[in-house]
């Protein structure tokens, strides 16, 4: 009997087998990243992108658009539309911008974005998409949370992972700390502002005070606040007027679906402190409006 013979059968049978196990892995069709849970929009190529309708499209919710596509608010554009990612590295973006995560509406994918370096500082208000550095937080932090503030990453399982006066938020995408001075109060001619998620922030505050007076019956407590002063708050009691509302109360006109003071930009200057008179566009009617 020839003892080369069945050897050499053995050794024919397994030597595919290393190669089976390569190209079954090789074959494998690429899983989607996730990130907390949610899943990662990938970047897309322009042949990737071809088929799908509502790319770029204006939307209000992730659900308006086609996987694996999520719906994002981008102040550059002044709109909300349906997007993938756009770079996976900082070494994928522009000089003066990183590469950054960000949620979309609701429980849509997460998108990467090119993202501006700026000059807001821990605790200040931020633009999650921001449309220059005035609007973007310095190199190091995340702008985060509903209200945009910048932010470093913390732990929840840490309680010594924020420095004083912020604490651990758990916010999309990471957990962020946010600013807090319900304890330690504020500077006098600024008054604690409350802010989602628990945030709240020392401000110097133009308009009613609603967050310790109540508006009346029928109106909301309502903010504002321009990025480049972000020791300011201009607050509001909002009726909103137009389609299915009722008319405004006498005095006050409808402008941008809610009653606004009205003001003459020829006559003497009767909007509040902080305010001018401003009109949105032609049609409008001139109204007070923070002076920002």
């Amino acid at each position: 009997m020839n003892w080369r013979t069945p050897l050499g059968v053995g050794v024919a049978l397994l030597l595919p087998l290393p190669l089976v196990l390569i190209l079954g892995g090789t074959l494998q069709p690429e899983q989607p990243e996730h990130f907390r849970g949610r899943p990662v929009s990938p970047l897309l190529s322009k042949e990737e992108r071809g088929p799908l309708r509502t790319y770029h499209r204006n939307c209000t919710r992730s659900a308006d658009c086609e996987a694996p596509l999520g719906c994002l608010m981008d102040a550059r554009a002044h709109a909300q539309y349906c997007a993938d990612s756009q770079c996976i590295t900082d070494a994928q973006c522009e000089d003066g911008q990183h590469c950054r995560l960000l949620a979309t509406e609701g429980p849509g994918p997460m998108v990467r974005y090119c993202l501006l370096l700026g000059v807001r500082t821990e605790g200040e208000r931020c633009i999650k998409v921001p449309a220059s550095r005035e609007e973007a937080c310095a190199p190091g932090l995340i702008c985060g949370s509903r209200d945009g503030f910048c932010a470093r990453t913390c732990s929840l399982t840490e309680p010594g992972s924020c420095a004083p006066n912020f604490f651990c938020a758990d916010t999309q995408p990471e957990p962020l700390c946010l600013p807090t001075c319900e304890k330690s109060g504020c500077p006098e001619g600024q008054h604690c502002i409350r802010h989602e998620q628990g945030a709240s922030a020392c401000a110097r505050v133009f308009g009613p005070q609603c967050q310790q007076t109540p508006c009346p019956s029928g109106q909301t407590c309502e903010f504002m606040h321009a990025t480049h002063l972000p020791d300011r708050i201009w607050s509001e009691c909002e009726q909103r007027c137009g389609k299915d509302f009722p008319p405004c109360p006498d005095g006050l006109v409808c402008d941008g679906w809610a009653c606004e003071q009205p003001c003459d930009p020829k006559g003497p200057n009767t909007c509040d402190e902080a305010y001018r008179c401003f009109q949105r566009r032609p049609s409008s009617p001139w109204v007070c409006h923070p002076d920002w």
